[in-house]
């Protein structure tokens, strides 16, 4: 079997660019997939910030439907409560009426 057909006229092998060729294919996968591990790894943190941020909204919701919750209850206890219901409204008198106001004459107050 002659060796010929596989030479180059430069006297290189084709077997040896062979070799030059696919170790620059691997430098270029090996480049590749370190950004890709780079991305991913930023993308996992991104996501760990998210779920962390849910985790804390779901939490804060939780504590607010509770404090809700108990609200009501503790407003819903307070009018069965036996000194609420005998309260007597307060009357509201008309400002120029009150003892309190400065000037009790009607006429500074708007009308028709």
């Amino acid at each position: 079997m002659s060796l010929l057909p596989i030479a180059r006229h430069r006297g290189r092998h084709r077997a040896a660019d062979e070799v030059t060729r696919l170790r620059y294919e691997l430098e270029k996968a090996q480049s590749l997939a370190a950004d890709l591990q780079y991305r991913l790894a930023i993308a996992t943190a991104g996501w760990d910030n998210a779920n962390a941020k849910v985790s804390r909204l779901r939490d804060e919701v939780t504590r607010a439907a509770e404090a809700t919750r108990q609200n009501v209850t503790a407003v819903s206890s307070l009018t069965a409560h036996p000194a609420v219901t005998e309260t007597q409204p307060i009357p509201v008198l008309p400002l120029h009426l009150s003892p309190l106001a400065g000037n009790t004459s009607p006429s500074h107050i708007p009308g028709p």
